[in-house]
């Protein structure tokens, strides 16, 4: 039971996953609901629904709510990036989208099928952190070892991180951090 509590700490909020999940999606969102692939309507405006809204809660959330959590200095030991994160998860639902526009209609409900397992392992697996929509904002993704050797992955509106640079992260859950920049009273 301990286990379990601990694990479930270890990790952002449903909610907060299912925000970002929404905001991952938004493209292949958008152009599910522009082309009307399943020709069913109900269906189409779902899809802007959820799209503007997965845009808008991550709007909010890195606008308002994110700089209003308590952020904690540190010092970067190493930092390195992961390029091409949100580009790999991008491309794990477009390249299938873009296979199955020509296609039946029976085919097209599977890519529906598809989409809803990948939905189900970027939950289960924590990848919010790879969302195309984050590197559209203008975040990167890096892995960071701090001063205390342990290593956490961060996002950061900054081209690179330096060693001995300090930072203020915010925790989102788990391993994952959001660097607000540089101390206030510190330049880059």
């Amino acid at each position: 039971m301990r286990a379990a509590a601990a694990r479930a700490a270890f990790r952002p909020a449903l909610p907060v996953r299912l925000l970002f999940l929404a905001a991952a999606y938004s493209p292949l969102l958008l152009l599910l609901a522009v082309l009307d692939l399943f020709g069913v309507q109900a269906l189409r405006w779902l899809f802007a629904a959820v799209c503007v809204a997965g845009i808008a809660a991550t709007a909010v959330f890195l606008r308002w709510a994110l700089p209003r959590r308590n952020a904690v200095t540190t010092r970067v030991h190493e930092a390195s990036p992961r390029e091409g994160e949100a580009l790999k998860f991008f491309a794990s639902y477009v390249v299938p989208f873009f296979v199955t526009a020509a296609a039946p209609p029976s085919t097209r409900w599977a890519l529906l099928v598809y989409l809803v397992l990948i939905a189900v392992l970027y939950l289960q697996s924590d990848l919010y952190y790879a969302n195309p929509l984050f590197a559209l904002l203008g975040y990167r993704v890096f892995d960071v070892s701090r001063r205390e050797r342990d290593v956490a992955v961060v996002l950061s509106r900054s081209w690179h991180l330096a060693a001995d640079q300090q930072i203020r992260l915010v925790h989102l859950g788990g391993y994952v951090f959001v660097d607000l920049g540089p101390p206030e009273g510190n330049s880059p």
